[in-house]
């Protein structure tokens, strides 16, 4: 495809260093140097043949009257080209699991999470100078390769502390991305339809995402520039339905809960380094179901 790059920039009056470097990007929207949503995933295409891989630490704290959950988790997701609009992603995740309840009773677990493959379509494409603009339904199926009936001292832990859910659940989703080398705006729309296993049948999610983020580092392009610092803000709703534990409802179970997350990063030609914090302010959860307190989010994204 063809974008003209020049208008925007002003390209023709730079060395043709900086020329390669900021028409390659636009040309090929998998350069990391355009700006991406930490939380989720971006609609900008991944070049025909090509691999890009992201891996993510997730640190995040819920509680509620003296009992707390922390969960951490190591994503790494891979995505390749099958052709200029559709690509194909796997994402699989190892997490530790810890709760300590106000009694004092400590329970932990560890181990491989449920796999997530999904396939991700543009179905809308506009290119403008310096820029393009994305619409990208995605569908797929989260496996479970995750244990699900681990145990310890005290009996088989609780499906809260379970690395794997025990089900084959369906998502889907659309996402939208409008991208400059100065911005990024970032939208998405996400369902996960949960399915029972072993008695549970864990309620369906719905998640709404925006991002929005600038360049704030460099100012002004030059020939030697070689990489962009962004910052920016990203809002995330998440609604989680209740659980039915053999056809009866869970009353401490689903609930609602929206973050304001801050986040930089810094971007070259072919990789990225990210950093979030997602904070809540407004949650409803119910029942004695868990708050979330806070969630860190660092990691790193390679163009292959």
């Amino acid at each position: 495809m063809a974008i003209a790059v020049s208008s925007a920039f002003k390209i023709k009056r730079l060395p043709h260093r900086l020329f390669g470097f900021a028409g390659s990007l636009v040309l090929f929207g998998c350069g990391a140097a355009f700006a991406a949503p930490v939380t989720f995933n971006t609609a900008l295409p991944v070049g025909k043949g090509a691999f890009v891989l992201r891996n993510q630490l997730i640190y995040s704290e819920a509680s509620r009257n003296g009992t707390g959950l922390s969960d951490l988790r190591d994503v790494a997701l891979l995505g390749y080209g099958l052709s200029p609009d559709l690509a194909l992603f796997g994402s699989a995740s190892w997490l530790r699991r810890d709760v300590d309840t106000a009694s004092g009773l400590g329970r932990e677990a560890d181990g491989l999470g449920d796999v997530q493959v999904f396939a991700r379509y543009t179905a809308y494409r506009h290119d403008f100078s310096g820029g393009a603009f994305r619409v990208a339904p995605f569908f797929g199926i989260e496996l479970p390769t995750g244990e699900n009936h681990k145990r310890d001292s005290l009996g088989q832990l609780p499906p809260g502390l379970q690395p794997g859910s025990g089900s084959v659940d369906g998502l889907a989703g659309a996402v939208v991305s409008w991208a400059s080398l100065d911005m990024n705006i970032d939208g998405q729309i996400f369902w996960q339809e949960n399915t029972k296993a072993n008695g549970i049948n864990k309620g369906d999610v719905f998640k709404a995402d925006a991002a929005f983020y600038r360049r704030v580092y460099p100012r002004e392009l030059s020939a030697y520039t070689k990489g962009f610092l962004f910052g920016g803000l990203e809002v995330n709703y998440r609604h989680e339905g209740r659980t039915r534990m053999n056809g009866v409802i869970d009353p401490d179970s689903g609930g609602e809960t929206l973050f304001l997350t801050p986040g930089l990063q810094y971007a070259r030609r072919l990789w990225m380094l990210e950093g979030a914090v997602q904070i809540p302010v407004a949650q409803s959860t119910n029942g004695s179901n868990l708050r979330q307190d806070f969630s860190v989010r660092i990691g790193i994204r390679i163009n292959l």
